[in-house]
């Protein structure tokens, strides 16, 4: 499978085939995440303006969580996601600077699934490592076709994009490459009857708030924005929400590709963004935006789309983290969960059954400091019903 969607890829040329579903007993695990969407930024969380079709269906068909917690930026999110721990305990602090290296001792998701026979593949943003041994194809992705860094400057035919480490030219926009990678590569793993676990992970609707800017495809992007521009919006929020109905557009083409191949009852399809939100249009009634620890800062979209499996249109109101998704995919795949590590987060699984009631997690910690932690600044526990906030230094020495 490797060496055929690595020459696919270096080519820059994605087609779909038809064939036979997957017959594996484990499930598809499909994880798709974008990059600053606030929890207020679709349809199926109250914003009128914002059209999001196919993540509202995703919602009202699956189940959603009203207290899914993220990191306040991306970095942490990420290194929690892929490792079940908190940020800091990686070895990771920073979004940049050299503080984005989460440390090469920690395993990931990633690889526990590689092992158990998963074919795995991450098309998009990293941003937990650009030195060789960092590098997801060497933290148990099988295909990387993405960038390294927090964001990229170009959006239209970038050139930041990376295939296993080696640089590669790229036309189109990005949003739309991303996911033509990802349906090449679950239709590879399909091919080859194996389970898959596809990291889709977008940039959008990250800075620079840009759709296409060539004259081929231009005029699309431009009637996005105008649409909402149209609706009143001013030109920073009509941008972001364009960037978000472009992102919502490709989940449809996962979805639909899922269900034309006959592998929807067999994935696990989730959606979730990486911290709070950016856009200021609509807020939800949510304090402040990504980079803090007040709700508007931390709170994420997460819906977990399983017509096979979980009872749809249902909501969850329990506290649950980024954290919590090396644990749940474990359970999902039937893996050991490692026992040399201290683990933070709890699987998700019983609560998406329904077969759970009471706290998930207790509490739920956040923190952030741009430079270097300090226990004394910028950081919130949360529970149920409060929240518990240090937003300034205490005069502790």
């Amino acid at each position: 499978m490797k060496k055929g969607i690595l020459q696919k890829l270096l080519l820059i040329s994605f087609f779909c085939a038809a064939g036979a579903a997957c017959a594996s007993s484990k499930p598809n695990i499909v994880l798709i995440m974008t990059d600053d969407q606030g929890y207020w930024d679709a349809g199926f969380a109250g914003n009128k303006d914002i059209e999001t079709p196919n993540l509202d269906k995703m919602a009202a068909g699956g189940v959603q969580f009203d207290r899914y917690y993220a990191a306040p930026v991306c970095a942490p999110t990420r290194a929690g996601m892929m490792t079940g721990r908190y940020y800091l305990r990686t070895g990771l602090y920073n979004t940049r600077f050299g503080g984005d290296h989460m440390g090469l001792q920690e395993t990931t998701v990633a690889e526990l699934l590689q092992n158990a026979g998963y074919e795995t593949g991450l098309f998009g943003k990293w941003h937990l490592g650009k030195y060789d041994a960092y590098q997801p194809q060497n933290r148990g992705f099988d295909v990387f076709f993405g960038h390294y860094h927090g964001h990229i400057e170009r959006y239209e035919h970038p050139d930041q994009l990376v295939l296993n480490g080696a640089p590669v030219k790229a036309r189109g926009y990005v949003t739309d490459l991303f996911t033509d990678a990802a349906i090449e590569f679950i239709d590879d793993s399909r091919r080859d009857e194996e389970p898959f676990f596809c990291f889709l992970s977008y940039n959008a609707p990250h800075s620079p708030f840009v759709m296409e800017t060539s004259h081929h495809r231009q005029p699309e992007g431009d009637k996005l924005i105008s649409k909402y521009l149209k609706k009143g919006l001013p030109l920073r929020e009509a941008r972001i929400y364009a960037m978000v109905e472009r992102v919502d557009e490709n989940v449809g083409r996962v979805l639909s590709y899922l269900d034309e191949q006959g592998l929807s009852e067999d994935t696990i399809v989730l959606f979730m963004s990486d911290n709070g939100g950016v856009s200021r249009h609509y807020k939800a009634g949510l304090a402040s935006y990504k980079a803090s620890m007040y709700e508007g800062g931390v709170r994420s979209p997460l819906l977990v789309h399983a017509p096979g499996r979980f009872e749809g249109g249902r909501r969850v109101p329990q506290q649950v983290s980024h954290i919590d998704f090396l644990p749940t995919f474990c359970d999902w795949a039937g893996i050991d969960l490692p026992t040399d590590v201290v683990l933070d987060g709890k699987n998700i699984t019983p609560l998406l059954e329904a077969a759970q009631d009471g706290d998930h997690h207790k509490y739920v910690y956040h923190t952030w400091n741009r430079y270097f932690p300090d226990p004394n600044e910028r950081w919130g526990i949360s529970d149920i019903r409060y929240k518990l906030l240090c937003q300034m230094k205490t005069g502790v020495k």
